[in-house]
């Protein structure tokens, strides 16, 4: 199956500051790949970059960034329009941020239909009202009418995506959709996403810190630190067989893992800074596994298993390779 979506070497800098380095990320037809990384890993950065939404002084560079067979890098400024908002579409963090506080709900999903669906009249009302019935808000009529500031944070969230889903996107992207709701709504709104991805056959990628949402929903895992794609694995495999130390201490971090331990397992240091970047791995300074060799360069997201291009992992001594082993025997 030739992917959805293929990104090669994607780089984004802040006035010389590197945000995003050398991103390859790959994405089928249908598939929910989940990216997890601490805050400040640039996971919401890759997707705005891809989605053309970072402004100077932001620099974004790459090799490749191909779209079912398109090439957003040679688009122009109206084809890419045509495609964004369309057929890749995004949920944002923080719905009350995101909505614009001057206008109803019901004008701000109709805008979405009628620039990129060409609805107007009776055809529009109708449409606009059947998306907020799909997301699950209970008298859409009355609703629809209704401001952001007057809906709750898990209604303006469904209004969001609503918004997304509206033009039958074929990749929606979820950056951390839950973040700012009550724990009983973000599992009705992930929920949500899990069904509208199967009902309409999108792909999703689901930006996340939570593991426990993300090994629930993907099929496959890129985990990201410090701008870079550190490991990438499927679902459940990356959970059981981790092959980086950072996907190692991110799992042991999680509170389950720590039962009867007097205290929870915590990852020493911080992420490197703009100042304070390492010449080699740049997981080196806090890595319990780090050798002098780990200093001297920057390793390649190298594929672990030949039968497989979904294991790789960005380091000179990968964890559990003989699972890998045993897992390429066995195909």
């Amino acid at each position: 199956m030739s992917d959805l979506l293929t990104i090669r070497n994607l780089e984004v800098s802040f006035a010389g500051t590197q945000a995003v380095d050398r991103i390859d990320l790959s994405v089928e037809p249908g598939e929910v790949v989940g990216v997890v990384g601490e805050s400040g890993s640039g996971k919401s950065v890759t997707m705005m970059a891809l989605m053309g939404l970072i402004d100077a002084p932001g620099k974004v560079t790459a090799d490749e960034v191909t779209f079912d067979g398109k090439d957003l890098l040679k688009a122009s400024a109206r084809e890419r329009r045509k495609i964004i908002g369309k057929d890749i579409a995004m949920v944002f963090q923080d719905a009350l941020s995101s909505l614009n506080p001057s206008y109803t709900v019901g004008y701000q999903i109709k805008e979405v239909l009628k620039l990129h669906e060409g609805l107007r009249g009776d055809a529009l009302n109708r449409r606009a009202l059947e998306l907020l019935d799909q997301v699950g808000i209970p008298d859409a009529k009355s609703r629809i009418n209704a401001f952001p500031h007057q809906m709750s944070g898990g209604m303006n969230q469904r209004v969001m995506i609503a918004m997304a889903v509206a033009c039958n996107p074929k990749l929606l992207i979820a950056d951390e959709p839950t973040t700012a709701l009550d724990v009983t709504i973000q599992a009705q709104i992930m929920e949500l996403l899990v069904q509208l991805q199967r009902e309409r056959g999108m792909a999703l990628v689901l930006i996340s810190h939570d593991l426990a949402v993300v090994s629930e929903v993907a099929q496959r895992v890129a985990v990201m630190y410090a701008g870079e794609i550190i490991e990438t694995n499927r679902v459940p495999t990356i959970f059981s067989e981790p092959h980086h130390p950072y996907t190692e201490a991110l799992l042991a971090a999680i509170p389950e893992h720590s039962r009867g331990a007097e205290r929870l397992a915590a990852l020493p240091g911080m992420v490197p800074g703009r100042d304070d970047r390492p010449s080699g791995c740049l997981f080196a300074p806090r890595c319990k596994y780090a050798i002098d060799e780990c200093w001297k360069g920057r390793p390649a997201l190298a594929q672990l298993d030949p039968n497989d291009a979904a294991v790789r992992a960005r380091c000179i001594k990968p964890l559990n390779l003989q699972a890998v082993v045993e897992h390429g025997g066995a195909r």
